[in-house]
């Protein structure tokens, strides 16, 4: 598998996860971002989600990477860099860290 191959496949999976989520689940993590980036000059999805704590989680957090995407194409943020992430439950991974394009 190609490098664009395997991206092709992570959108795909991110797609695919926020679909299962529900119409209403992308809505609303869809605002909660663009409150965010409102807020915040740069963050990443896991500080949306642990700054949003009614938000109930997708059944799979790849969603997340749906609703990022969508968020890019409407010119709302903008990739920056790789950051470790904060949660201790995923084991210093690496998360994107976005800048807000909206104020």
């Amino acid at each position: 598998m190609t490098a664009n191959e395997g991206l092709a496949l992570g959108y795909k999976r991110a797609e695919d996860a926020a679909n299962n989520a529900g119409e209403t689940w992308r809505a609303l993590a869809y605002a909660a971002l663009l409150k965010f980036a409102e807020a915040y000059t740069t963050f990443s999805i896991e500080d949306v989600r642990r700054g949003n704590p009614q938000l109930p989680a997708p059944p799979d957090n790849r969603a997340w990477g749906s609703i990022a995407r969508r968020a890019v194409r409407e010119g709302a943020i903008e990739f920056l860099r790789y950051d470790k992430a904060k949660l201790p439950n995923v084991h210093g991974s690496t998360v994107r860290v976005w800048r807000s394009k909206l104020g």
